[in-house]
């Protein structure tokens, strides 16, 4: 079965919403199809996404282009989290809802951190940003919680994290 590849350039040349467009082609992969996105960044939120999803992960550069390659099921490539049982977990429990629409950054960022600070563990805080936060993604990675990140027609998007510690 052929991968599907993707162009990082022409899909913004395009203007589509780049995290939506994304996860749409990620739900029409096939079972057993590869993934290749070509881009001059690290796609960390899709990276997540596809750990999730059991896909591992092998990227290469070339020049300036990163080339990230999402196999499914077992294969060589960057150990993926995908066995952490946090990735695991299922987003669930009592909401707590943040609104950082109209922010700018870093007050998006901080103020969410602070929020998972104060909530209880087993709390899932929903948060509602203008675009995917990239880097809160990041965060959320390095420090282990699990979430899942949906993107909405505006561009906006919708952030579930499960407090667990």
């Amino acid at each position: 079965m052929e991968p599907i590849v993707v162009e990082v350039k022409s899909v913004l040349k395009q203007g589509l919403s780049l995290f939506g467009h994304m996860m749409d082609t990620v739900n029409r992969l096939e079972p057993g199809q590869t993934l290749i996105i070509k881009s001059t960044f690290n796609p960390r939120p899709l990276m997540s996404q596809m750990r999730r999803r059991g896909y591992t992960i092998q990227q290469e550069k070339v020049g300036k282009i990163t080339i990230t390659t999402f196999t499914p099921g077992e294969s060589l490539g960057i150990s993926s989290r995908a066995s952490n049982e946090t990735d695991q977990m299922p987003i669930e429990g009592p909401e707590d809802f943040l609104d950082n629409r109209g922010l700018v950054p870093p007050e998006p960022m901080q103020r969410t951190l602070t929020r998972l600070e104060e909530v209880p563990v087993g709390t899932v805080l929903v948060i509602h940003n203008d675009r995917v936060p990239v880097f809160l993604l990041g965060q959320l990675d390095d420090d282990g919680y699990p979430y899942e990140t949906k993107a909405q027609a505006d561009d906006s998007a919708i952030v579930r994290i499960l407090k667990t510690h």
